[in-house]
């Protein structure tokens, strides 16, 4: 039943539309140094205020999808990845290029995210509906510890300080508690600005912290920009069957690891592409081919980046807790088209739910025919001087904040938001970390205080749920683990600066 009204919703070509061009967008966007996935989503809300839900969701989507791919095709032209999450790829894409081979590692990076998406779709289709089973039994408890466990894995956008990046996360929290009071009413550092009694507007915010944040860095930078030149002519044989047939398994392993990495929240695909890429060379029997030009490498590397996405799906639509910092814009997205996630969304809105399943899977095949066929065309706009982008990029910013609310404020907020996150990224403060922080707090401290009135303020009630305790102790182990992987993926970035 859901099927058949999901793909009533699908063939629309409205929607089909909007989808090429989500993934256009996002693979042209992430192909470019400078400009970033959040960047690219927080711009791209206001286009979809006159958007259906299911049209809106698939068009950021494509974007986040087509963005996250992007970073790695100018990693493997010209050694300079557009997104943090290409740098991997780079390792062994880059020399394949210095080779004469970019076309065969192009070709490939195509074909093993196209593996890893697949992968981590089942784990999204799979998965979700599972989980959304258990969370019908949560209760605020449950929820308080989610959002615990949420802010325990900071450690994986942490950056390269772990001390700054619980700094940023508590002042995202004391951000979120702008506004009312959850439970009385009363209205907390508002300074007597009806326009903050309702807190911050997390699409502002966002807007400012990525967009904003991210021209004002690169107009402090300009003097030290590359004068380098994208290579646009792919040259060398392409990529053959048998080596395809050769990279299968660990395409196959990073797909997994990939998935497993984005199910849990606050990692990502940098941490994923990374881990991928470590156990191909853990696991080769020629490991010392690595880093010189090894298709394997780049199999490993794309495979485990494009692993995260779907499965980052996994908390945000059965808990409401995003897995990395685009499903966290996409969740801001969601609660602006009235969307409410959670277990009950697979309830009340099944068509929803398996449209954008299917959509997805559309969506990452969009990714590969974009990515295979205009690999040398889309590498063409990293020679776009990058003035005239920002120029547009400003104006987007002003005209999408104040058609938020149709107020100014909402651009002073933006505005403010925008410095705040050029000061961080100034001093090294990484900026996912507060994005956390503004989207968990309110779970947090809402789901807490209704706790602890269900229970008479009795804290023993409170801590007497033994689902809890499992939340809160997965808590600890996934603190610990994120510690690990994020120490692990530091010395690995620290090895290839220095290489």
């Amino acid at each position: 039943m859901h099927i058949q009204a999901a793909f009533d919703l699908l063939f629309d070509p409205m929607l089909l539309l909007f989808m090429c061009i989500g993934v256009l967008a996002g693979i042209l966007i992430g192909a470019l140094p400078g400009l970033s996935d959040p960047m690219a989503l927080g711009l791209a809300i206001p286009f979809t205020f006159t958007m259906e839900p299911l049209q809106a969701l698939l068009f950021l989507l494509g974007i986040h999808f087509g963005a996250v791919y992007g970073g790695s095709i100018t990693a493997i032209l010209i050694n300079t990845p557009g997104t943090p999450a290409g740098a991997a790829a780079a390792l062994d894409g880059y020399p394949l290029t210095l080779r004469g081979q970019s076309r065969k590692a192009l070709q490939m990076s195509a074909f093993s995210a196209f593996v890893g998406a697949l992968i981590s779709i089942v784990a999204l289709v799979l998965f979700s509906p599972l989980l959304a089973k258990v969370a019908l039994r949560f209760g605020p408890p449950e929820y308080f510890a989610l959002g615990i466990f949420g802010i325990s894995v900071v450690a994986g956008v942490a950056g390269k300080s772990l001390s700054k990046a619980l700094i940023a996360a508590s002042v995202g929290i004391f951000i979120s508690t702008l506004g009312a009071d959850p439970q009385n009413g009363i209205e907390r550092f508002t300074f007597g600005s009806a326009y903050l009694s309702d807190g911050i507007d997390l699409i502002a915010a966002l807007i400012g912290l990525f967009a904003v944040s991210g021209i004002l860095h690169q107009f402090y930078m300009r003097h030290r920009a590359s004068g380098a030149a994208a290579a646009t002519q792919l040259s060398g044989q392409g990529l053959t069957w048998k080596e395809i047939r050769g990279s299968l398994k660990t395409m196959f392993k990073g797909g997994a690891i990939g998935s497993f990495i984005g199910a849990l929240p606050g990692t990502g695909a940098v941490i994923a592409s990374f881990l991928s890429y470590n156990e191909a060379v853990r696991a080769s029997k020629k490991p010392e081919k690595y880093g010189k030009g090894e298709l394997d490498g780049v199999a490993a590397a794309e495979s485990g980046a494009i692993g995260t996405e779907s499965a980052a799906m996994i908390p945000l639509l059965t808990f409401g807790i995003p897995g990395d910092v685009g499903t966290a814009i996409i969740l801001g997205a969601m609660i602006l088209h009235g969307i409410q996630v959670g277990p009950m969304l697979f309830e009340r809105s099944g068509d929803i739910v398996s449209g954008l399943f299917i959509g997805i899977l559309f969506l990452e095949i969009l990714v590969l025919l974009v990515s295979w066929y205009g690999s040398r065309l889309i590498a063409k706009v990293a020679n776009i001087p990058t003035h005239y982008l920002f120029s547009v990029i400003t104006v987007l910013v002003v005209c999408g904040t104040f058609a938020l609310t149709n107020n100014v404020f909402n651009v002073w907020v933006a505005l403010i938001f925008g410095v705040l996150g050029f000061v961080m990224l100034r001093f090294s403060y990484p900026i996912p970390p507060l994005l956390l922080g503004l989207i968990l707090g309110p779970i947090i401290e809402k789901n807490f205080l209704l706790s602890m009135a269900s229970s008479g303020g009795h804290v023993t009630e409170f801590l007497a749920r033994p689902m809890m305790l499992a939340i809160l102790a997965l808590a600890l182990v996934s603190m610990f683990f994120s510690i690990k992987i994020h120490r692990d993926v530091q010395s690995r970035l620290d090895k290839q600066k220095q290489a």
